[in-house]
């Protein structure tokens, strides 16, 4: 009888576990949905409650740190695309968004640095290497524009 218990115990929770992915997958799929829609309360909401069932998901806390960045919330956008960096395996895709907030706060040599990071991961990459040339090609163009102002100071 304490067999079958335990074997019934078992079954319940590897169902339990597989009706977790399931729901997991749903709110994945849903939070993209909405972003798509513009519904970014919605979608927040739908990532939030994924978060609650697998809270070391790099998918998941990097959809959050895209609703927060899509806000220009950039720290909290970083403090999720660092923690998605913390339980990710390829790292990558992280790296590159890590990249895109410092890009988008116009701090470029930090940009680089994460592009370069992805990019050593995964050489393969593109969107790192595209994301990369441009703040690059930013960068030297404002080594060139402060070069024209110094030149018509001097």
């Amino acid at each position: 009888m304490t067999e079958d218990l335990e074997k019934l115990q078992e079954l319940a929770a590897r169902l339990k576990k597989m009706n977790n992915k399931v729901r997991l997958i749903k709110l994945i799929k849903q939070a993209r949905q909405e972003y798509d829609r513009c519904d970014y309360a919605s979608g927040m909401q739908a990532l939030c409650q994924a978060l609650s069932i697998d809270p070391e998901n790099p998918i998941i806390l990097r959809g959050i740190g895209c609703f927060y960045q899509f806000k220009k919330e950039y720290d909290k956008a970083l403090e999720f695309y660092n923690q998605a960096l913390n339980n990710s395996k390829t790292k990558e895709i992280e790296y590159t968004l890590i990249g895109i907030v410092y890009y988008l706060q116009d701090k470029l040599d930090d940009a680089v640095k994460y592009f370069n990071l992805a990019i050593d991961i995964n050489d393969d990459y593109e969107s790192a290497y595209e994301y990369r040339n441009q703040a690059m090609l930013e960068n030297h163009l404002k080594i060139i524009d402060l070069q024209e102002a110094l030149k018509k100071y001097f």
